[in-house]
């Protein structure tokens, strides 16, 4: 089951950082962005400030660092960053400066490859972050971003939007088909070479489970063709789920969730999904418990790696122990 966001921490409290940004108004929570090489740059600042201009929130994003360095074409990149500048998001020269003046963080790069490269020096200041999915593209990787958050005392989660659609959520609070025992679920399995294999599309339809029915996967084993993967999950306490991820589909995310009792089928309606990413987000930065905890995203890149580690070597099942 999906993890209630119940558990609060204190706010943010006002910082010597805060001197840096003299005309932002008392109280609020500047949020600075690393990487700008995804639409989810322009996405969530527009989302955020205008939660933020509606008194709906004190978290804003007020601005944004990059090295340079982006893994999508560079007209697509300008065109977020002047979407975000429109949304009162100012581009930063130097990292430091940036972590030195606001209250939390969000690393978008767009390649997973980079997160801990790029989630490092906020984490290592203790500043609450936001990592972008795929947390990793490595298991060894989203382990160190584990202790790093550990050993700074540093709050940070990453997601998937599919996590909070209503369709999952409410596949994941239905209690009427009695004890779930297994999971036939698709979403897109669009391929991107900077990401090998599942980690890039896959990632979705893997949190979209984890968020219905949460960890415990024991062995894994991948099947990978030109049109799809067929990644089989199977729990340590006898649970088991398929996920179909076609490359030629529809693009289209739902599942069958199968009970002892009976059986619970949606298919995902995107309307409103990014609106609540962001209010776990906002929640987050202000001081509630992550919408999923990081331990259970670590599990899913362990359930990813596996599952390219089993397509490679033929399909075979691969143990998480």
């Amino acid at each position: 089951m999906a993890s209630p966001r119940s558990t609060r921490t204190p706010a943010p409290t006002p910082t010597a950082r805060r001197a840096a940004t003299p005309e932002r108004a008392v109280g609020t929570i500047q949020l600075g962005v690393i990487g700008i090489d995804s639409s989810h740059l322009s996405e969530f600042s527009r989302r955020i400030n205008t939660l933020n201009q509606n008194g709906a929130t004190p978290c804003q994003v007020t601005q944004m660092w990059t090295d340079g360095v982006h893994d999508m074409p560079a007209d697509e990149v300008t065109k977020w960053r002047m979407q975000a500048e429109a949304f009162g998001v100012v581009a930063s020269d130097k990292l430091d400066d940036m972590l030195d003046a606001v209250d939390g963080v969000l690393v978008l790069t767009v390649n997973g490859n980079r997160h801990l490269e790029h989630a490092r020096p906020a984490l290592e200041r203790g500043l609450p972050t936001y990592i972008d999915k795929p947390l990793s593209c490595s298991l060894d990787e989203a382990r160190t971003i584990l202790e790093l958050a550990e050993r700074h005392r540093a709050r940070c989660y990453s997601a998937s939007s599919l996590r909070f659609a209503a369709e999952v959520v409410a596949a994941a609070e239905d209690n009427t088909i009695g004890k779930a025992i297994a999971i036939d679920a698709y979403g897109p399995g669009e391929l991107n070479p900077s990401m090998p294999g599942l980690f890039h599309y896959g990632v979705h339809t893997v949190e979209m489970i984890d968020a219905i029915w949460g960890p415990g996967v024991a062995r894994v084993r991948c099947t990978s063709t030109d049109d799809r993967d067929l990644l089989d999950l199977a729990y340590a306490d006898g649970r088991v789920a398929r996920l179909r991820m076609e490359r030629v589909g529809a693009y289209d995310f739902g599942a069958v969730v199968h009970g002892t009792g009976g059986i619970h089928s949606f298919k995902v309606d995107f309307d409103g999904v990014y609106d609540r990413l962001v209010e776990g987000m906002v929640g987050f930065f202000g001081g509630e418990a992550p919408p999923a905890s990081l331990e259970r995203i670590v599990e899913n890149i362990a359930v990813m790696e596996a599952g390219n580690r089993s397509a490679a070597t033929g399909g075979g099942w691969i143990d998480l122990s």
